[in-house]
């Protein structure tokens, strides 16, 4: 069952909406969350990683504590750790975290973060082969916080037609021997 369900007035024998076409235009803006154990939890879990973000971290070791700290509380929940999750205990905005990955802020740190985020796209690849996260979901997660991008591979190279004319007198002499007539059959005719 989904965790948020649009409202909807008719429903099946599975307490599932049932969708009514046009009816449930809109739906999702008028979500409401039916599983409020999982709300909960997750409301708490943000709640403590709020707390020990409350300043920033200033040492690689005290980065690495958090972090194992998030995992452990995540783990305790039962709920997936997060690169947002990363972020908000470290108790960096986010585009210092990014800067901090990236090796230009407090490069000192930078190695705990990037392995931090290995741990967690490690996680998410696994959840994802496992069928337990949508793909799509994972795709966008990849791109947006593993550096990973679509490839496309295009190779250039030598043309290998090496017959193909160069200039008019080649391109003209290259033109199937066809007879060329200005005027159609019955014009002929006439004459």
């Amino acid at each position: 069952m989904a965790l948020i369900e649009p409202i909807n007035d008719e429903f099946d024998a599975n307490d599932t909406p049932v969708k009514t076409g046009r009816h449930n235009i809109g739906a999702m803006q008028n979500n409401i969350i039916k599983d409020t154990n999982l709300t909960a939890k997750v409301l708490a879990l943000n709640l403590k990683t709020y707390h020990i973000g409350d300043t920033k971290a200033k040492t690689p070791e005290e980065l690495q504590d958090r972090f194992n700290q998030y995992l452990q509380l995540c783990a305790d929940a039962g709920l997936p750790p997060t690169v947002e999750g990363l972020i908000l205990i470290s108790g960096y905005p986010k585009s210092t975290f990014w800067e901090i990955s990236q090796g230009i802020y407090h490069a000192e740190l930078s190695d705990t973060v990037k392995r931090a985020k290995n741990y967690i796209q490690n996680y998410d690849a696994m959840m994802a082969t496992m069928n337990k996260v949508n793909a799509a979901v994972y795709c966008f997660r990849s791109k947006n916080f593993y550096d990973m991008k679509d490839v496309q591979e295009i190779k250039a190279g030598p043309i290998e037609d090496a017959t193909k004319p160069t200039n008019a007198t080649d391109i003209l002499n290259a033109l199937p021997e066809t007879p060329i007539s200005s005027a159609s059959e019955d014009e002929q005719k006439k004459d």
